[in-house]
């Protein structure tokens, strides 16, 4: 895993999305502080993958060695399964809140999570074959699912999402847009009503142009 990669702006929109979606025991407010101790990356794996985590191991720190130690934890017990071993220089970088590393390190856990709940539900779907052939497994949730199912529920029970001020950009243009295309809508209008009252006095113009035409002719006549 190259730790210089650079994550585009969907990328990182998509997995602030993810990491707000989350059930964390406390909120997400600055990413690189507030999961520098740790114990938040070992609460997103311990929610997908509960076997594999022990929370009493981590708790909440805020001096470095602490943070690092649990970091050395997480980093031998569980990431290393993963295949993401944390060189020291990693985790120091991590303990100090070095911007851009935890985004690196949750994309990939990510794709890891997936992959390794893919392999859980194939092995799950493959035993209830097995026991029970004529009903359909259960399926397990993955990282993606779950964030598409709460924002589903969020949207059900008309709940606000903790979406980070990233993502808000898209909504604040699509607004603006919109109110854009009001203004348009009305501008049109007025034009429209305006070009229908003119055709109104002109038919009305002509129409005693005619009116006047016709007496004349008339007077004519019995002269």
């Amino acid at each position: 895993m190259s730790w210089e990669m650079e994550l585009d702006e969907n990328i990182l929109e998509d997995l602030y999305l993810w990491i707000d979606s989350l059930p964390l025991s406390r909120p997400k407010k600055r990413i690189e502080r507030d999961f520098s101790d740790g114990t938040l990356v070992a609460e997103i794996i311990r929610y997908y993958l509960p076997d594999l985590v022990e929370m009493h191991n981590y708790t909440p720190a805020h001096s470095l060695q602490p943070k690092k130690a649990n970091w050395g934890m997480l980093n031998k017990k569980v990431l290393s399964h993963f295949g993401l071993d944390l060189p020291d220089v990693i985790i120091t970088g991590l303990a100090n809140g070095k911007p851009g590393l935890i985004e690196v390190l949750l994309f990939n856990l990510r794709m890891k999570i997936d992959e390794e709940l893919e392999l859980q539900q194939k092995m799950y779907q493959h035993q209830q074959q097995q026991q029970n052939p004529h009903h359909p497994a259960q399926q397990i949730i993955s990282p993606r699912q779950s964030s598409l199912s709460h924002l589903t529920s969020l949207s059900k029970t008309n709940q606000v999402p903790l979406i980070s001020t990233r993502s808000n950009k898209s909504s604040k243009t699509s607004k603006t847009n919109q109110t854009a295309h009001r203004d348009v809508s009305r501008s049109s209008m007025k034009k429209s009503n305006s070009n229908v009252s003119n055709n109104k006095k002109k038919l009305k113009y002509f129409m005693q142009k005619f009116v006047d035409l016709n007496m004349f002719f008339n007077l004519k006549i019995f002269e």
